[in-house]
């Protein structure tokens, strides 16, 4: 498997050896393989692209981390039989740090493989690609633990989940668990920025002593139903019969944008056909204003459509 590859870049991880500053810590073992990934979390070119979408009247841009079919046992149904995500069905786990570390040295680009300024997350699992065809799809979300009582490492002396948890650096987790949108992706990869002014870039964490990247997403809420909270959209299906969603060319209508109080990295996929008119929000009240999409005609549901954006 694909992932067994990704894996032979480790030496045998002890319990815990030197790194790079002189306090102890997990071996570093190089980058990850992004390879191995499903292909969700890699570019469909040689770099990742954002796409662009409307909310709200206004032109919004985003990173697509692709589709789950309706008909995918990832999904369930809801009273009424539309499409719902239950949070159960998370599979990625990951520890956080919500304490400072103890700064190690000052970060040099060229020598260095690492900063020692912040402790970036550690991965317990990753979004494999999985070889079985009948096996739920592979999601981009993540359960974050916190872990607290490891004040006194130097930040990024830990690396690795089974360190941790086998007591090396003591502390503890939390009982309680978020939800968080943190798709690993190929850090071998370059990354187009979101806008000419954006600053959004990727943020990097830990897999058995291997460096990764990953796009925060930031927090998903979960409903009282235990189901991931998403928000809406439309897809101007075309008529070409090999069309996607994720092609760069889709045209998306969201129900919100980056920082407004509905959006969702989460969204509940419909689709109508391109009528050639443009839209650019939808509208739940008829009569609906020119450009905006009438949910209550929508009724065709492609699935649940994963995007990464910024306010910045």
């Amino acid at each position: 498997m694909k992932h067994k590859n990704a894996l032979r870049l480790m030496a045998a991880l002890g319990a815990v050896s030197c790194g790079g500053s002189m306090q102890a810590g997990d071996t570093y073992q190089g980058f990850l393989d992004g390879t191995a990934l499903d292909s969700k979390f890699q570019p469909s070119s040689s770099y990742y692209a954002p796409r662009t979408g409307s909310a709200g009247g206004e032109a919004i841009s985003f990173y697509n981390l692709g589709l789950v079919s309706s008909s995918d046992k990832a999904l369930s149904k809801d009273s009424n039989g539309n499409p719902v995500l239950p949070a159960s069905k998370v599979s990625v786990e990951a520890y956080a740090f919500t304490e400072s570390c103890k700064e190690g040295k000052e970060y040099d680009l060229r020598l260095d493989a690492y900063r020692e300024d912040s402790q970036y997350p550690v991965f317990k699992s990753l979004p494999f690609a999985n070889s079985s065809s009948s096996a739920p799809a592979v999601l981009p979300l993540v359960k974050v633990k916190a872990w607290t009582g490891v004040s006194s490492y130097t930040c990024n002396a830990i690396k690795s989940a089974m360190s941790l948890e086998d007591g090396a650096f003591g502390g503890q987790a939390a009982e309680t668990e978020t939800l968080a949108m943190m798709p690993v992706i190929d850090g071998a990869r370059s990354i187009d920025a979101l806008s000419d002014t954006s600053t959004f870039g990727p943020s990097y964490g830990w897999y058995k002593g291997l460096q990764l990247a990953f796009l925060d997403g930031g927090a998903v809420s979960v409903d009282g139903e235990g189901n991931v909270k998403t928000m809406d959209g439309v897809w101007l299906k075309p008529s070409s019969s090999s069309a996607k969603p994720t092609d760069s060319s889709a045209k998306l209508v969201l129900q919100a944008k980056p920082g407004d109080a509905e959006w969702s990295p989460v969204v509940r996929l419909r689709q109508m056909a391109d009528d050639g008119n443009t839209y650019t929000s939808l509208c739940y009240d008829p009569p609906c204003a020119e450009g905006a999409v009438d949910m209550t005609t929508v009724n065709t549901y492609t699935g649940m459509l994963f995007l990464v954006g910024s306010a910045q």
